[in-house]
């Protein structure tokens, strides 16, 4: 017999809790804390239950919400660091074809500005783009139009007419 018996309930199946239960008793331990922690436990497992319902409603009616917080960000990098790691890559082939091409000193000093111009550049066509000038329906940009009213379908106005 020990001193001071420790109740082991195993992982909590049925059987572990009894044959844990059984060992305590037969090592000296109280059977006053056993009931008394069996009633303690009868009285907060309904809690604990509703509780955890409440956790469930909650986490199923948040989840779509953190997924579009997941898919807003995935597009953000998407968006702005796939271009920034392309712009990053051709500033490096240009500055190795450059050193392959002038020279060491000549490219490295050549290298800053072509980068610093792709980057004007693409942003140039970003703002070209944005500024939604007229243009015909063939080719983006050209102001060449076929006519669509002999297909029975004509085309909307636009906002700004």
């Amino acid at each position: 017999m020990s001193s001071d018996p420790s109740l082991d309930l195993g992982d909590g199946s049925g059987q572990e809790s009894l044959s844990g239960v059984t060992n305590f008793l037969q090592d000296g331990g109280d059977a006053g804390k056993v009931l008394s922690a069996s009633i303690i436990g009868l009285i907060v497992s309904p809690v604990v239950a509703v509780i955890d319902v409440v956790n469930a409603v909650a986490n199923f009616f948040a989840q779509p919400f953190n997924n579009a917080g997941d898919a807003i960000g995935s597009l953000l990098t998407g968006l702005f660091e796939a271009p920034g790691n392309l712009l990053t890559a051709g500033a490096d082939i240009s500055e190795t074809a450059l050193r392959s091409a002038l020279g060491e000193t000549l490219a490295g000093t050549l290298a800053f500005p072509i980068t610093v111009g792709i980057v004007m550049f693409a942003l140039y066509m970003v703002v070209r783009y944005l500024r939604e000038d007229e243009t015909g329906d063939v080719l983006p940009g050209l102001p060449i139009d076929v006519p669509t009213d002999i297909f029975g379908v004509e085309e909307e106005d636009t906002i700004d007419e």
